[in-house]
């Protein structure tokens, strides 16, 4: 019966969450509800999980702790894949290359429509399903979506299990061995445990934030009611040489009071909380070196060799990206070299996990070769794509980092590695990396932090770690079917044009 009650709240919160998503998100241009799509500072906690695991936490006497514990780590998977955690994202990039100038056969991308599989998307340049998902009043094309959305659940379906054999390789590693702090769960932590609402100071400290987003969402609304100020732009005040050079356009030199910011900092270890606004300060001297050297001049187009530069922002001296990127690739190896004799006891043949990541990653690599990646660049990006996942995994549950998502572009390093133009790729290869993007643009680059999370509420609250996994892979279905559903409603009746104004969809699609 127990077992029942929990599957029922899984199903119905992330269907009820789905439909309500597309009103705030889309419609009514409010907050993003379901994960990602915002800066980190305005999504340390998933506020419908939160929000959730706070309504559970008046249920104790139906809802014991370790149900709460699963309902919550089912939540954080399902209702972040209804809304801007991924379906914003990623449907509108089906339908994107199809409409209007994008499709015309006399255009620069037409050649690559032409190579796209019948199976990834749900119809040809300038057909209806394009047609009627940017101009609306239409109803949903379900035959010419049904068979893309299934073959897309089952890449979901499989990115999910590998990196969850992968985080159960790391388990004992990460959660026994180097016992990782986990910062941001303690807020979960609390609410399971019915700590929270007795204190009164927790309800003076949320009163400053309600406050403060209170009036600050008013004014979106209604603004003839006074903003209150919460972002210093130097930009404003650095307006000289050579001082307006450390507040370029391409890299803002902002600083924002963000209580929810103020509450993960204070959950994070120190050593992390200093070197945040630290090394911020340090690209602004970069930035200011960069140009005592004449380095700063330079904007072009293109960075010589590799493509544009949206790809790579900002992409001139100091290249702050790749700095980053550098430091990820370092962290990840060096958490797996730290980690290889317990990987080396923890693979084995009669292990579930290790079949598990193995069939999951030959089931991603058939995936990304049918669409047209060659095959050693295909399972080579799926490796980095999972050392770049347990990397932000490691950011966020061991440094408390508000991480959402993975803003990496797969295709995109191998392009500035090996060069890029007219022909030194396959235009099947292009194609293929272009829809791999849905990787760093999507929030499914967290799951193995997410996944961590789970693991380590279930060891808290002695959940079996089958419970959790059934409880995850229910909230990661519904997730899915909801968001296909009720984000597909939304674009077809209301257009990807009308819906610029409202959340932002039609520039979600120009990412497509």
């Amino acid at each position: 019966m127990a077992a029942l009650r929990l599957a029922a709240l899984i199903i119905g919160i992330t269907v009820a969450s789905g439909w309500l998503l597309q009103r705030v998100e889309l419609l009514y241009n409010g907050p993003y509800l379901a994960g990602a799509g915002s800066a980190p500072g305005a999504q340390v906690f998933f506020a419908v999980p939160i929000g959730a695991l706070a309504a559970a936490a008046l249920m104790r006497r139906w809802l014991g702790p370790g149900d709460r514990a699963v309902l919550y780590a089912a939540l954080v998977i399902g209702v972040s894949a209804t809304a801007s955690g991924l379906m914003h994202r990623f449907l509108p990039g089906l339908v994107t290359g199809f409409y209007g100038g994008f499709a015309q056969s006399t255009g620069p991308y037409y050649r690559f429509l032409q190579v796209v599989p019948d199976w990834l998307v749900p119809g040809g340049p300038n057909e209806a399903p394009a047609i009627g998902a940017f101009e609306g009043g239409a109803a949903v094309p379900w035959g010419a979506w049904l068979w893309p959305l299934a073959m897309w659940s089952v890449f979901f379906g499989a990115f999910f299990l590998t990196c969850f054999c992968l985080v159960w390789l790391l388990r004992q590693r990460w959660l026994e061995t180097e016992r990782l702090g986990f910062p941001l769960l303690e807020v979960p932590r609390a609410l399971i445990a019915g700590e929270l609402f007795g204190q009164r100071l927790f309800w003076w400290g949320a009163l400053v934030p309600a406050l403060l987003l209170g009036i600050n969402g008013w004014h979106h609304y209604m603004p003839s009611v006074p903003e209150i100020t919460t972002r210093l732009a130097m930009e404003h005040f650095l307006l000289d040489d050579p001082w307006k050079a450390m507040a370029p356009f391409e890299s803002p030199f902002h600083f924002e009071f963000v209580p929810l910011l103020v509450g993960a900092a204070f959950l994070a270890p120190v050593e992390v909380s200093f070197s945040t606004w630290f090394f911020y300060l340090l690209t602004r001297v970069q930035l200011l070196v960069g140009h005592f050297l004449g380095r700063s001049e330079y904007r072009g187009d293109f960075i010589p060799g590799h493509g544009s530069p949206w790809l790579d922002w900002p992409s001139h001296f100091p290249f702050f990206m790749t700095q980053a990127r550098g430091g990820l690739l370092f962290l990840g190896l060096f958490s797996l070299w730290s980690a290889r004799r317990a990987l080396a006891e923890a693979i084995s043949w009669r292990s579930r996990a290790t079949w598990g990541l193995v069939g999951g990653l030959l089931m991603l690599w058939a995936w990304t070769t049918a669409l047209g990646v060659p095959p050693l660049m295909g399972i080579a990006a799926l490796v980095l794509v999972l050392l770049l996942a347990l990397t932000f995994a490691r950011l966020r549950i061991d440094g408390g980092l508000p991480i959402v998502g993975m803003p990496q572009i797969v295709g995109y390093l191998f392009f500035v590695v090996l060069g890029t133009g007219a022909g030194h790729f396959a235009d099947e290869t292009y194609m293929g990396f272009g829809f791999l993007a849905v990787f760093g643009f999507t929030m499914i680059g967290i799951w193995p932090a997410l996944q961590f999370e789970g693991l380590k509420l279930a060891e808290i609250h002695g959940v079996s770690p089958r419970r959790l996994i059934w409880g995850m892979a229910l909230g990661l279905a519904v997730g899915l079917g909801a968001g296909y559903v009720f984000s597909l409603e939304t674009m077809y009746e209301h257009g990807l044009f009308a819906l610029q104004e409202q959340g932002g969809a039609r520039s979600e699609a120009r990412i497509g």
